[in-house]
């Protein structure tokens, strides 16, 4: 049994039959094909995802403001309607329906300002 072990480390002889017929194949095939390919084309995108240019730190930043201008600008407005509601509710006794129409009315304008400043993030 140890003998087993030890000559365990030698190839074992290959035995008769079908599966010695087929010549075993030691090549390592990459993703992108065999090594000669790569070669050739290792300057070279394999794909183009896009025919535009990048856009100027300036850009992306006017657009990252806006963006962030039509979240404050949805919040705020629902929250303030919110508010006035509250105190349309204190003012008149008229308990949750001043609150409810406060969140709606500031809904419906917070929607308006989210796309009126979308419609600004990609203009020219």
């Amino acid at each position: 049994m140890l003998k087993n072990l030890l000559d365990a480390d030698e190839e074992p002889e290959p035995t008769p039959g079908p599966a010695s017929s087929k010549p075993h194949r030691t090549e390592v095939i990459g993703l992108f094909g065999p090594e000669s390919d790569l070669d050739e084309t290792a300057d070279q995108e394999p794909f183009v995802l896009s025919n535009s240019a990048p856009e100027s730190i300036a850009e992306t930043a006017r657009r990252s403001g806006l963006a962030w201008s039509m979240g404050i600008a949805f919040f705020s407005a629902v929250v303030f309607m919110l508010l006035i509601g509250w105190g349309a509710d204190l003012l008149f006794g008229s308990s949750p329906w001043g609150k409810v129409a406060g969140i709606v009315l500031g809904s419906v304008i917070g929607f308006v300002q989210l796309f009126r400043i979308s419609s600004q993030i990609f203009r020219k």
